[in-house]
């Protein structure tokens, strides 16, 4: 009997030198499993929305700002809620959107990968992944374009700005013609009322300015917009 309450004794202290151990593992798994934020390549980043909805925050839950139909985005960062990809639409991580809702290309860089996510409006989300670009490379290539583009350059201001359309909008090439597509498709070339679009920068094209919707390729009228 007393060798039996020894054994019992000891048993108990063995186990309650092991409780804080355990502890310790399973907070270390919940930041394990803290979610990611990136960062994306911004003007290589713009969707459009297919649903009418409202925006959530970066923890998934509904905001009271609404998501209309037929808004075109730029993307400034992408993460992931519970395995679901979402799309924030503002640098300060303020108002996010599931990408299924969404139809266009989104790109990222993840440590030395370069991710792209192409949704094509049907629920439908694709990833792919490419190696990135070394750093010499790139500054190389970056130094090319500088010299070719200087003119262009100076005309246009690189500032973002958020925009909300007046009227019906045509979007125009980087020669003030008509764009014959954007986004992919003929029947976004014309954006709609009280739509929201991101300016990234200003340009004046045979005299008249204009908002880069996408520098070099895609723009639209300032008298079309209004700051927001």
């Amino acid at each position: 009997m007393k060798l039996d309450r020894k054994l019992m004794m000891v048993s108990v202290a063995a186990l309650m030198s092991v409780s804080p151990v355990l502890t310790v593992a399973t907070n270390a798994t919940s930041t394990v499993q803290a979610a990611s934020v990136y960062k994306t390549y911004g003007k290589n980043s713009s969707v459009k929305t297919v649903k009418a909805g409202y925006f959530v925050d970066k923890n998934g839950k509904k905001t009271s700002k609404k998501m209309p139909k037929g808004g075109q985005y730029t993307i400034w960062e992408v993460e992931q809620i519970k395995g679901q990809y979402y799309f924030s639409i503002q640098s300060d991580l303020k108002y996010w959107m599931p990408a299924s809702v969404t139809k266009g290309s989104v790109q990222y860089k993840s440590g030395n990968k370069t991710i792209t996510i192409v949704t094509d409006g049907k629920g439908g989300v694709k990833t792919s992944t490419a190696q990135a670009k070394s750093s010499k490379k790139t500054v190389v290539k970056t130094t090319k374009t500088t010299k070719k583009s200087t003119k262009t350059a100076k005309a246009t201001t690189s500032k973002p700005v958020t925009l909300v359309t007046i009227r019906k909008a045509q979007v125009f090439d980087q020669n003030g013609k008509k764009a014959k597509s954007y986004m992919g498709s003929k029947k976004w070339t014309v954006i709609g009322k009280g739509v929201t679009v991101k300016g990234l920068g200003t340009k004046k094209i045979n005299g008249e300015d204009y908002y880069a919707l996408q520098p070099g390729k895609y723009y639209i009228k300032v008298s079309d917009v209004k700051v927001k």
